[in-house]
């Protein structure tokens, strides 16, 4: 069994999600976890936790300049010892965007990292498009009102 712990460490950002969000995500997410871990594959299949934390830009931009080498911020970055980083103010310019909810992006972005734990890809165009069919179906089953 899987733990999944969400910390929302972007309480100064303008696109910080509310806390009743936050607690309805991480119940949702522990699901999404429980239904890979059982899958058997990838590192999330051998972790017993799973750290997600909800960062503004400021944060994301220099772990993701510390460990890729790429100063912007992005939306998801995950780490194979179970720890994930979800930006909550890039998921509100996506949500502009695609046209869709920051609530709705920070699901899949978590979905998506969660992925990666799995096994998933997205590096070659097949595999991408095999993840974001996964990453869609599991959105419709455990966030179905977004």
């Amino acid at each position: 069994m899987i733990r999944v712990d969400v910390y929302l460490r972007a309480k100064e950002a303008t696109a910080a999600p509310s806390a009743e969000w936050v607690a309805r995500l991480s119940e949702r997410w522990q699901q999404v976890a429980e239904r890979l871990q059982q899958i058997g594959t990838g590192e999330i299949a051998h972790l017993t936790e799973l750290e997600i934390s909800l960062v503004d830009d400021k944060e994301m931009s220099q772990v993701h300049h510390d460990f890729l080498a790429d100063p912007s911020p992005t939306d998801v970055i995950t780490f194979e010892h179970g720890e994930l980083l979800v930006g909550v103010e890039t998921a509100l310019r996506q949500a502009k965007e695609f046209e869709s909810s920051q609530h709705r992006e920070i699901a899949l972005y978590g979905i998506h990292g969660m992925l990666h734990l799995a096994g998933y890809d997205d590096q070659a165009p097949d595999d991408a498009s095999r993840m974001e069919l996964r990453q869609f179906e599991l959105l419709a089953q455990f966030f179905p009102e977004l």
